[in-house]
């Protein structure tokens, strides 16, 4: 079972005999509540799809047109607290989201305004990470948590143009020619930051540039190393 967990989703190959077995494209999953009591009428919204899906009296939803590889998708109903995340949906898989009800005990018309503020910010977030993973290398959080890292660097053993200088916590990750590639952390450049001042855990989205030229306009800060490519980050 291939699991992903963000917020409080979990995403996975899920058995569920309302799935059809082998079904191709398009986003189904089910929406509870934290009791495993399904959530009807949850809004379901997917990157690059304008209409707005919404679970059935079971918790059950499907967009059709939701499209294979890296996405974002949001659930969201009065009275919880929204989710959002980045997947990458293969054939076949299904999303189980639970979504947790904002306590009566609580201000709910202040605590809802905020999360759904939130939750807009996250989106429009996504948004750009979206935009900016479409010419680099890509690692979800999913594919993070099946490498196992113990540290941030481990994962550029695999990346093509990377290389880890040094060991422990103190290794470097460097590109060709041992250039210091530019670090973004959501959105903003890092000039002395390194990767392993961030927790591989923490990484919702990492997106490798083997050169400048590839790095989509938002990202060529002026301070940027022109000879070198770029390490962009999204956290949690």
């Amino acid at each position: 079972m291939r699991r992903l967990l963000g917020l409080v989703l979990t995403l996975g190959l899920l058995a569920f005999t309302a799935v059809p077995a082998g079904a191709q494209g398009g986003l189904t999953g089910r929406v509870t509540d934290e009791s495993g009591n399904p959530v009807p009428d949850a809004d379901v919204r997917v990157a690059g799809i304008g209409s707005i899906a919404r679970s059935d009296y079971a918790g059950w939803f499907r967009v059709p047109d939701a499209p294979l590889g890296l996405m974002w998708f949001g659930v969201r109903k009065l009275g919880y607290r929204p989710v959002a995340d980045l997947i990458r949906l293969s054939p076949g898989d299904t999303i189980d989201v639970v979504i947790e009800r904002i306590g009566a005990e609580l201000d709910t018309v202040r605590v809802q305004a905020r999360a759904d503020a939130y939750y807009e910010r996250e989106l429009r977030r996504f948004s750009q990470a979206l935009e900016a993973a479409r010419f680099g290398n890509v690692m979800t959080a999913d594919d993070i948590a099946r490498r196992q890292p113990i540290l941030t660097s481990d994962l550029f053993q695999a990346i093509t143009g990377f290389r880890v200088i040094g060991g422990s916590g103190g290794g470097t990750v460097v590109g060709r020619g041992n250039c210091r590639p530019s670090i973004v952390v959501d959105g903003i450049p890092e000039g002395a930051l390194r990767v392993n001042d961030i927790l591989p855990q923490t990484i919702r989205l990492l997106i490798t540039y083997n050169s400048f030229a590839q790095l989509p306009a938002q990202f060529q800060f002026p301070t940027a190393n022109r000879s070198c490519g770029a390490i962009i980050i999204y956290t949690m």
